[in-house]
Formats: C-alpha cells, structure tokens, sequence
C-alpha cells in the first residue's frame, strides 16, 4: 500500500546505478606509509637529542590510528597520553598547544568539559603540548600527530620533526626548540 504515494521516477531513483552527483570528491589522505615514516622520524628525532624515551600516535583527519610506537623505556600511561594529545588536535583542529594556551587559565572549566565529552564519546583528550595538526600544502587537513614521554616541549619538538619530515605543514610551524 505504501508504494501507490513513490511516483515511478523516485522509484527509478532508488535502483538507479550510482550517479557522480551522489558522490563527495575526496580530500587527501595519509597513507600507512605517510605515518610509519613520521613515527619514526619522530622516533629517531629523540633518541637523536637524548630525550627520554617517547611515544608517537599517528591518526588520520577522522581520528582513526594509522600508527602507534613506543620507545621500550616508557611508563605505561604515555601511550595514552600521546594518544590523547592526537585525539585533541583532530577533534578540534588545532594544536594541543593552542588549546592549552586558549582555554587554560581562564577558561578552564570549558576546558574540562571538552575532555569530559572526549571520555564519554571515547575519544581521548588531552590539551598539552606535544599534539601537532598536519595538513598538505593546500591546507587540507591530513591528520595529527601525538607525542608523550620527553617534556611537553621535546614532545611537540618531536611531533612537528616527525610531520614535517615527509613535507606536511604543521600547526605549530615550529616547535619551540626550532
């Protein structure tokens, strides 16, 4: 009975082969590659300046994990934590850095909230530096990168080594040891 109020053409639409005007062009994306090379330019960056030992997660431009690493020498919680300062930086495009800087002192309490809905939606959440946003240079967002385990400084320094090691541009441009 409720097919007599489909005209014919809605249902011609419905079995229809897919047609181009349904279809989004797709933005860039990080390879596996991509992110196995930043981890471990990351990585290399620092044992290189003797840093203590880190973790680095790789997430791309919807949050999913392309590559997780972790040095043998870190505690258990810094997976986490780096995982955290990725999840930041992609759920609001912007740097873990920035959002420290924006929301902390004064805003703390909203601050607070953003991490409450990132445990509740099981998205982590962490605003302290070390959380790099990665875009091309048309300035499509590609990703994040997140490190954990060495200062919040040495953390971003590291983060922004490992993303600008295969061209990305990195928010922020420059660590503060650059």
């Amino acid at each position: 009975p409720w097919m007599g109020v489909l005209s014919s053409k809605a249902l011609d639409n419905c079995t229809a082969p897919m047609s181009a005007k349904w279809l989004a062009v797709g933005n860039p994306v990080l390879t596996l590659d991509a992110a196995d090379a930043m981890s471990n330019a990351a990585l290399l960056e620092a044992k290189n300046k003797g840093f203590k030992d880190i973790s680095v997660f790789i997430l791309d431009a919807t949050g999913r994990t392309l590559v997780s690493k972790t040095m043998l020498g870190c505690p258990p919680l810094i997976p986490d934590i780096a995982h955290a300062k990725a999840g930041a930086t992609i759920g609001t495009h912007s740097s873990s850095r920035a959002l420290k800087d924006k929301y902390v002192p004064e805003r703390t309490p909203q601050l607070l909230a953003m991490t409450t809905i990132g445990v509740a939606s099981n998205q982590p959440f962490a605003a302290v530096p070390g959380g790099v946003l990665c875009r091309d240079g048309d300035g499509n967002i590609l990703g994040a990168i997140g490190v954990s385990g060495a200062s919040a400084d040495e953390d971003e320094h590291c983060a922004v080594v490992g993303a600008q090691s295969i061209g990305l541009v990195t928010e922020p441009a420059k660590s503060k040891l650059q």
